[in-house]
């Protein structure tokens, strides 16, 4: 879902911040951006409100789920200017939940993606 229609409203955002590493807790829609605090992107708090809808949907408790987390590795590659190559997105998703790990790979529109459960 990150990097879906809604990640444009970042694109300004992230074309600031050019490139680095995006800590994403799902559960509360707080974000990190190279371990600092980031409040300027709008794609954490929209992941937190799907969350929280989806789970409501069936009817599980947020407190049922241990961790919600997604790491995006991103390069913003001059996006935007002339023969600027595309961005990059790389993303790995993690939710813990009932002592169980589910976790995903994901790279932008063109890559494969793995899913591991252990």
């Amino acid at each position: 879902m990150f990097c879906g229609w809604q990640l444009a409203n970042d694109f300004e955002e992230l074309n600031k911040l050019l490139s680095g590493c995006l800590e994403i807790d799902v559960k509360t829609g707080k974000c990190l951006f190279n371990g600092q605090a980031n409040s300027k992107l709008t794609m954490p708090l929209v992941l937190n409100d799907w969350f929280v809808s989806d789970l409501a949907e069936n009817s599980i408790q947020l407190s049922d789920i241990d961790k919600a987390e997604l790491q995006v590795n991103f390069n913003m590659n001059e996006f935007g200017k002339k023969n600027g190559k595309r961005p990059e997105f790389k993303c790995l998703s993690k939710l813990v939940a009932g002592g169980n790990t589910y976790s995903l790979n994901y790279e932008g529109e063109h890559g494969s993606n793995e899913v591991a459960i252990t």
